[in-house]
């Protein structure tokens, strides 16, 4: 029975560890976004804090640069390149996500307001962080704003919200 039980827990640790390795490939930098970028062997060439608002960090020797849109591997190659063009022969970069800049619900919810993303949250699981709703909301009527501010589009309970969301709950007419 204990070998059952220590085999489910590896199971779902490596389902979980495969799940957020995808995540991390396909997930862009945005502002709010906290990375940590280090260069092996190279003690100098640290960086840890938030992407700005214009989607920068200013990293050592290199100045600016952009990282708004990329992945974790393209800002790896990007910051391998740069320090290639006269730093560094062959630079060993790694880039990592300290933590997920926050979405944010308003409208008809008790508490509205940004909170931190969390993996794989719901939009129902969002509305209870911010309170619940309040009496008057709309029980269908809710849209998420992802990115750009033509990209609205209608939610439901269990729509997964992304980092940087922007959930409105409606207020309902009955």
């Amino acid at each position: 029975m204990v070998v059952y039980k220590l085999l489910l827990v590896f199971i779902t640790s490596l389902l979980l560890s495969v799940t957020s390795y995808a995540n991390e490939q396909i997930y862009r930098f945005g502002p709010g976004d906290t990375i940590r970028v280090s260069v092996y062997l190279e003690s100098d060439l640290y960086f840890e804090g938030q992407i700005s608002q214009q989607g920068s960090i200013d990293f050592p020797l290199l100045g600016s640069l952009t990282l708004k849109g990329l992945t974790q591997q393209e800002a790896k190659h990007y910051i391998e390149q740069q320090l290639k063009d006269g730093y560094l022969v062959s630079p060993n970069v790694s880039v990592r996500i300290v933590s997920y800049r926050p979405f944010f619900i308003y409208g008809e919810v008790r508490k509205p307001g940004s909170y931190p993303y969390q993996p794989n949250i719901t939009l129902e699981q969002a509305i209870v962080l911010a309170g619940g709703l309040k009496d008057r909301a709309s029980r269908e009527q809710w849209t998420i704003q992802r990115g750009e501010k033509s990209n609205i589009f209608k939610a439901s309970a269990d729509s997964i919200v992304q980092p940087g969301d922007v959930i409105k709950v409606e207020k309902s007419f009955f």
